[in-house]
């Protein structure tokens, strides 16, 4: 026979044990709820933290991408200049090489040092006072290996200005020369002329157009037999006696310049010449039992001689393409 009061019993205790397990059930539902929540929110994180990663390092590599570039565009842009500056640095020796051969020779007997670059030479001619002559050279220099150019004008003329008058081929003057160099005594040096020759006497001197002697000159027919009308000799005697020897013919001028105060002398002997001019900045004691004949020839030859020539650049007349 069923027992009543036992189904009572478990009827009325049955709705309890299910509040319990739904109520387990649920914190267990709640705490794995949260687990899922947290990876992923774990996930999501890692997920952030690389695509930063990601980012920063495309950011870097574009960067370094960027650098490099540019790295290696002043690096080519260095190199561009190097090369530039080389080849203009090339460029002004060349105008120094033909410039200086331009002093003493034609224009068209230039020789180029660098066959890379290529010349043209504009030659004009000018006469200054007593037809002095004056040239003007326009010169263009090109590099074949680049865009570089430059240009530039040169006066050549001559270091003896001024020829000596009559007068002062007989009479000291004081202004001598500032009139023949435009320099003043003081001012006037061996290095002033081109190609000078500096000595301390006149024994057997160079064959050379201009000689600067410090002291006592002595001259024979050997220390001149270079010297002639057509190819006649400057010779600048500085603080010393002049004595030219029997036999001995000279052509050009000699100028006798005295800063210590001396009263030197000139003495042409029996038989000697100087054809040309013989004159001095301060007063003298000349005996001539030679022959002492003024030559405006012989002194115009003089002043054209090659070597005596000199050339400047005209200022502002540079000019320079790269």
């Amino acid at each position: 026979m069923f027992n009543s009061a036992l189904l009572n019993s478990i009827l009325l205790t049955r709705p309890l044990l299910t509040r319990s397990s739904l109520t387990r059930f649920s914190l267990k539902s709640i705490a794995d709820t949260m687990k899922m929540l947290s990876a992923y929110r774990r996930k999501q994180q890692g997920l952030f933290i690389i695509s930063s990663v990601l980012v920063l390092l495309s950011i870097a590599a574009f960067t370094l991408t960027s650098v490099t570039v540019a790295v290696s565009d002043f690096q080519a842009v260095q190199e561009a200049l190097g090369v530039t500056q080389e080849r203009y640095l090339d460029t002004k020796k060349e105008m120094r090489n033909i410039s200086s051969q331009l002093r003493t020779q034609p224009h068209n007997t230039v020789a180029l040092g660098n066959t890379s670059i290529a010349h043209t030479i504009v030659s004009s001619v000018y006469h200054g006072s007593e037809a002095q002559t004056v040239k003007a050279f326009d010169i263009t220099l090109h590099h074949a290996k680049s865009n570089t150019k430059v240009k530039q004008r040169f006066l050549r003329y001559p270091s003896l200005i001024k020829i000596p008058t009559t007068l002062q081929a007989t009479t000291h003057d004081t202004h001598l020369t500032q009139w023949l160099f435009n320099r003043s005594a003081s001012a006037l040096v061996p290095t002033y002329f081109p190609l000078s020759v500096v000595a301390s006497s006149c024994t057997d001197l160079d064959e050379a157009t201009m000689h600067w002697i410090n002291g006592d000159c002595e001259l024979n027919k050997n220390d001149v037999d270079h010297s002639s009308s057509v190819n006649p000799m400057l010779l600048i005697i500085k603080n010393g006696h002049l004595t030219v020897l029997g036999g001995t013919s000279f052509y050009g001028v000699i100028i006798l310049l005295s800063d210590d105060g001396i009263a030197y002398s000139a003495t042409v002997k029996h038989g000697a010449s100087i054809n040309g001019a013989l004159t001095s900045s301060h007063t003298i004691t000349v005996q001539n039992d030679g022959a002492l004949t003024y030559s405006p020839h012989v002194l115009r030859t003089l002043q054209q001689a090659p070597k005596l020539a000199k050339i400047i650049a005209v200022p502002g007349s540079w000019h320079a393409q790269f």
